[in-house]
């Protein structure tokens, strides 16, 4: 009898040995996959890393200042690189507000070092949406005498058309040279919407 039951707590605790080692190794098998699992991880982040880096901006890439004005979420100067096109800066600006008439604006163009971009709204009469002051292009951002322009210098003014440059000339010659800025919200067609786009690529003298 004692000998029945020694063989049974022998049973038993060979029972028990089997299951804590088939236990551990389950245990160390998870283990490993967990860890073989880690270390893909890190080797896939560690090359998005390098991919990224592969990216970056050349060295010797060159660095633009662009003016972006109108219809744009958040108008003002933008930092591009050499290469990038108005699209880009749009981008960058936050894109076009819901009344953008984006038809009027060449996407495709390249930037270039202090160019001025201006979206127009929809309805709003404008002859120059991208202007330049770079090589043989026409200085559109420079200063304007508006009491001694002709008319298609006023032309070059972002929000002035044929027939703003028009009035423009019609009422000096009827009242005399403007005195102040504001003057010009007494031109016909010009309003304090078009004044603000016009104001700072004027000059009174």
């Amino acid at each position: 009898m004692k000998k029945l039951i020694h063989n049974k707590l022998v049973w038993i605790c060979l029972v028990i040995v089997g299951i804590l080692v088939v236990n551990f190794y389950q245990t160390e098998h998870k283990n490993e996959v967990v860890f073989a699992k880690k270390s893909l991880e890190e080797k896939i982040e560690k090359k998005n890393d390098d991919q990224k880096k592969e990216v970056s901006i050349p060295v010797n890439s060159k660095v633009f200042m662009v003016d972006v004005k109108g219809a744009i979420q958040k108008p003002g100067v933008i930092q591009c690189n050499e290469g990038e096109r108005v699209f880009d800066v749009i981008k960058l600006a936050g894109g076009f507000k819901e009344k953008a008439d984006v038809n009027k604006v060449n996407l495709a163009k390249k930037i270039v070092d202090e160019m001025v971009i201006y979206v127009p709204f929809i309805g709003e009469e404008t002859d120059q949406t991208i202007m330049t002051n770079r090589g043989d292009e026409t200085k559109q951002n420079e200063m304007i005498d508006i009491n001694h322009a002709s008319q298609s210098e006023l032309e070059k003014i972002p929000g002035v058309g044929p027939a703003k440059a028009k009035n423009i000339l019609d009422y000096i010659d009827k009242n005399g040279p403007f005195t102040s800025v504001e003057q010009l919200e007494s031109v016909n067609g010009i309003g304090k919407k078009s004044l603000e786009k016009m104001t700072p690529f004027i000059v009174i003298r």
